[in-house]
Formats: C-alpha cells, sequence, structure tokens
C-alpha cells in the first residue's frame, strides 16, 4: 500500500512489486486535520484498496510520501502546508494500526525514485526531479541512489532562494524559488497581474489565448525556476532533469525560458549534458516511487 500525502490531496493505492497499480482511491486533505483523524481516513481507503485484491494477494508493507521532515524514528516536522501533523510519529501510529512495516519517504524524493524505476529517467544514473504542486518539491538521484542526506532533509530544491528579499516562506526564509513558480504561485502572481485566477490553471488557460499579463507570469515563473536549475546543474552535474507535479502542466508556457536561463547561467558542458524532461508518470511519480522504497525496505 503506498500513500500519497499532499498538500491538497491525500492518494492510497495497491501496488505490485513489478508497478502495476490494482487500485487507486483519493481523499481531498482535510483542512487542519488531526492525527487520529489522519488514521481513521487512511484505514478507510486503505479498505477500499485492499477490496481490489486477488485472494492470492497480500500486503508486505505501507510506505508513505510526506511534505515534510521526519525523524529516523517517524515523527513529522516541519509540515509548512499541513501543520496540524507537525509532532505526530505517523510510523509508529500506521504499524499500531494495520500491524505491517511502514517506511516513509519524502515526497518529492519519492517522485523521483519513481520516476527513475518506470518514467523518465529510467536507466539514468544522476538526475534531478522537480514537482510543482502545492509547493515546490525536490528529489536527487546519485549513482543510481536517492540524496537523502545525513538528517534525510535532502533535496529541498524548493527552500534555495532565488530573491534575497522577496516573500516570506512558509518554511521561516524569505524569497524561496516555491514563492515563484509552484503552482500556488502562479495563481496569486496571476491575480496580482489582474488576471480573475482561482488555480494556476485558469492562468495557463488565460495564457494560450494570448493575455499578455498570464504570459509575463510564466516568463517570470520560468525565469525563476531556470536559475534554480542552473545552480545544480552547476553543482550536481546531472544527466537529467525531470519536471513534474500538477503545475508541470503549463511546460509550453514557462519551459523555453527555463532553458534559456540554465543555458545562460551554468558552465556549457552540464548545461548541455542535463536533459529537460516533463515527468513521464504525471500525477503517480510519487505514488510509485514510495511503493519502490516499500519493496526495498
Amino acid at each position: 500500500m503506498a500513500v500519497d500525502m499532499g498538500g491538497t490531496n491525500l492518494r492510497m493505492a495497491a501496488i505490485t512489486r513489478d508497478g502495476l497499480v490494482l487500485r487507486l482511491v483519493r481523499n481531498p486533505t482535510p483542512r487542519n486535520v488531526s492525527p487520529p483523524e489522519l488514521i481513521e481516513l487512511l484505514s478507510r481507503m486503505a479498505g477500499e484498496c485492499r477490496a481490489s485484491l486477488e485472494a492470492d494477494m497480500q500486503v508486505v508493507g505501507i510506505g508513505v510520501g510526506v511534505p515534510a521532515n521526519f525523524t529516523h524514528e517517524g515523527v513529522l516536522t516541519h509540515l509548512t502546508n499541513v501543520p496540524t501533523l507537525n509532532g505526530m510519529n505517523l510510523k509508529q501510529d500506521l504499524e499500531e494500526k494495520f500491524n505491517l512495516p511502514v517506511t516513509l519517504e519524502n515526497d518529492a524524493t519519492a517522485a523521483a525514485i519513481g520516476e527513475n524505476w518506470l518514467g523518465a529517467s529510467k536507466d539514468v544514473s544522476d538526475s534531478v526531479m522537480v514537482t510543482l504542486g502545492t509547493g515546490v518539491g525536490g528529489g536527487i538521484i546519485i549513482n543510481d541512489k536517492p540524496l537523502r542526506g545525513i538528517d534525510g532533509t535532502a533535496g529541498k530544491i524548493g527552500h534555495i532562494c532565488v530573491v534575497p528579499d522577496g516573500l516570506p516562506c512558509g518554511c521561516g526564509s524569505h524569497g524561496c524559488i516555491e514563492q515563484y513558480a509552484s503552482a500556488t504561485a502562479i495563481a496569486r502572481m496571476g491575480r496580482e497581474n489582474g488576471l480573475d485566477a482561482k488555480n494556476s490553471f485558469d492562468v495557463y488557460k488565460a495564457a494560450g489565448e494570448g493575455d499578455e499579463r498570464a504570459r509575463a507570469v510564466f516568463q517570470t515563473m520560468g525565469t525563476y525556476l531556470g536559475v534554480t536549475l542552473a545552480g545544480l546543474v552547476n553543482a550536481l552535474n546531472p544527466e537529467m532533469i525531470v519536471i513534474g507535479g500538477g503545475g508541470a502542466a503549463a511546460w509550453d508556457a514557462f519551459i523555453e525560458y527555463v532553458r534559456t536561463e540554465v543555458h545562460a547561467r551554468a558552465f556549457h558542458e552540464p548545461a548541455e549534458s542535463a536533459q529537460i524532461f516533463q515527468s513521464q508518470l504525471g500525477d503517480n511519480a510519487g505514488i510509485l516511487g514510495i511503493a519502490r522504497s516499500a519493496f526495498l525496505g
């Protein structure tokens, strides 16, 4: 069972060892959800997933992708988009509820693992994944292995600063790329430019219809994202950068600005080597990567 805890949606899937999704259920992430409420909701969703299993199938574990940091014991910290779960020992609570081994993974690292397993960066040893959703996430694969860092917090690409005195971020800093390239940021910048935008898709639709205000939003977004990726290209020399998440649906509106900045700012050789691709797995990148982590233990 794989769980993707997004800031907007909560998804759970029954997934086989070879990556076949047998059943996927989703539920809006409740505002101000408490730890007991989350466990009960996951229990109901697990029941729906189990109903799709054949008689000879056995659940061997649970993997959870979380938009947060967590301790080695499984205590969640720094959930900027679901703060009511800060301090929850998710691993312990799930193991007690389901009597199964539980593996936690950062959600964006999970997306990187998923794409590297079955998606755009399959068979690529060194890659970077950037997810554009409620926030901006990042996952890094080095020598075929996820980079987690000494405290398990590596890959916080969304909190690389691009505007030193810029907008305040939920992480406590200012000017993070998350404030300029997430789907949430695109919608906000659209409204600041005078658009009637409820979400990022509204801005994308307006850009497609030729609205210069919307196009200016994606120029800003793509420029700052390109600045961020250029720094990663210089630091990591990856073979591939994969961009996914809901915000990647606006690919054609921002990608040329991204590529322009990468080639203008990064050293020539690593910039030429770093292919930039859209996610092949879409929304399922994270949940497949979570399953992969759980199977590998």
